[in-house]
């Protein structure tokens, strides 16, 4: 057994008749630039030879690290698999699929304690794994941001990151330092302004008033203690972490359209074009934009991409849009619902943390931040996630996730289907259950 990344498949899965299915896993790095080239080469040649029905390419969220997203594909893979056995689902008539995996550098955000799992009670040894976990995502974060600064100010940049409190010139510093490596613009709704330092420090105080309600139910809505941000005289001192928080989120946002755009682009394309199976993509959190970019940038594809199914993805709930009301434009990724032949089916829930309550947080504008509700919906900001209240203006239909054997009426040619699963979906990271495996056979069989 090697330790190296194999040019053939990485694993194989068994199927219920006992055939072994290759699983690939492409790496990229942060620029798209694929970093298994005799492995790409590899999956391209075994798609051409024209055996296989169906390809699933799957790309991970926010984690860096590759046994844990190897873990999240193999969980997901194999409890499909237990679900086709235990209902006795039955696949396509001469059903032969390929599996391919995504690999792409994220930093593990984590927004919470309340996404990392629950403390177990009474056992100290949990709850200190539990502590270095979160130490070891918050020094993940501050190396991906240091890396991009210049090599003169990153000794200061530590400095100011491992401070408890900094005031409002230390923040007004560190926001103008890390302003220089953010992206400009946002490519999902059309906005060409970035922020300035003084937005940055209205949205870090606005986060951190978010964290501190008293009542978890108020996050985000009208009249809670989180709708109205506090004046900047009540801040004079704030936790760092926030401001390094917003040039993560975003900075690993960029980063998941570069690699959609340009690596797993040309990869998608290699696929359509040189063989004949439907091609089904599927990515969580900030893979849902990968995926996206990969199908909505540049020119069609050689042909349609078959399915995509979104789960919790951290994308603008206006991507879609025929028209984002800031920018007067269609959505970033209106173009996705041409390209595809079946379905678009996007979770969203209430029980995602980051995505209900946060991520707009990290994106939104000055102008924003005193908006609570868009013409009379549930949204609390037209920055607000895919993943956390489900696409607007974009003719959707909604539906309630389905359980196995509840049949799906699924629309076709690129129809967006909006999945409410607060009852199916209990955090960020809840993508791998009977829920979601059953949407992606329905739309398998669709």
């Amino acid at each position: 057994m090697t330790d190296r990344l194999p040019a053939g498949p990485y694993r194989s899965v068994t199927l219920d008749d006992g055939t072994s299915v290759p699983f690939y896993i492409i790496p990229f790095d942060k620029e798209g630039r694929c970093e298994g080239p005799q492995t790409r080469q590899h999956l391209i040649d075994a798609a051409a030879a024209g055996q296989y029905t169906h390809i699933f390419l799957f790309s991970h969220g926010w984690n860096n690290d590759w046994t844990v997203a190897t873990k999240r594909y193999e969980d997901f893979l194999e409890g499909y698999m237990d679900m086709r056995r235990t209902y006795a689902l039955k696949p396509p008539q001469g059903y032969k699929p390929l599996l391919v995996g995504v690999f792409w550098p994220s930093t593990a955000l984590v927004f919470s304690e309340s996404e990392t799992g629950p403390d177990i009670a009474g056992d100290p040894t949990a709850a200190k794994k539990k502590t270095d976990e979160r130490v070891g995502n918050e020094r993940a974060e501050i190396r991906e941001l240091a890396a991009e600064l210049p090599t003169n100010a990153i000794a200061r940049f530590y400095d100011l990151a491992q401070k408890d409190k900094v005031n409002a010139q230390e923040a007004k510093e560190l926001a103008e330092m890390l302003l220089g490596i953010a992206a400009s613009g946002n490519d999902e709704m059309g906005i060409a302004k970035g922020p300035s330092a003084a937005e940055v420090l209205r949205i870090a105080r606005a986060a951190e008033q978010e964290e501190e309600s008293t009542d978890p139910a108020d996050y985000g809505t009208v009249g809670g203690t989180a709708s109205q941000p506090k004046t900047a005289g009540l801040f004079d001192f704030l936790d760092p972490r926030h401001i390094l928080r917003l040039f993560t989120v975003q900075q690993m946002k960029d980063r998941a359209g570069k690699v959609g755009a340009n690596g797993v682009r040309a990869l998608l394309y290699d696929l359509l074009s040189k063989s004949t199976a439907k091609l089904h993509l599927i990515g969580h959190s900030y893979g849902a934009k990968v995926v996206l970019s990969a199908v909505g940038f540049g020119g069609p594809p050689p042909r349609p991409v078959q399915s995509i199914l979104l789960l919790q993805p951290a994308v603008s709930h206006l991507c879609f849009a025929d028209n984002v009301p800031v920018s007067n434009k269609p959505g970033g990724y209106h173009a996705v619902r041409q390209r595809v032949a079946a379905s678009i089916m996007s979770t969203f829930s209430a029980h995602d943390f980051p995505l209900r309550k946060t991520f707009h947080l990290a994106l939104r504008r000055e102008d924003d931040l005193g908006e609570a509700r868009i013409a009379g919906d549930d949204v609390p900001s037209k920055y607000a996630a895919l993943g956390g209240y489900g696409p607007k203006g974009a003719g959707e239909v909604k539906i309630k996730a389905l359980d196995v054997n509840q049949q799906y009426a699924l629309q076709a040619n690129g129809k967006i289907h909006a999945i409410e699963s607060h009852h199916a979906i209990e955090g960020h990271g809840d993508i791998s259950n009977r829920w979601t495996w059953w949407a992606l056979y329905s739309q398998t069989l669709q």
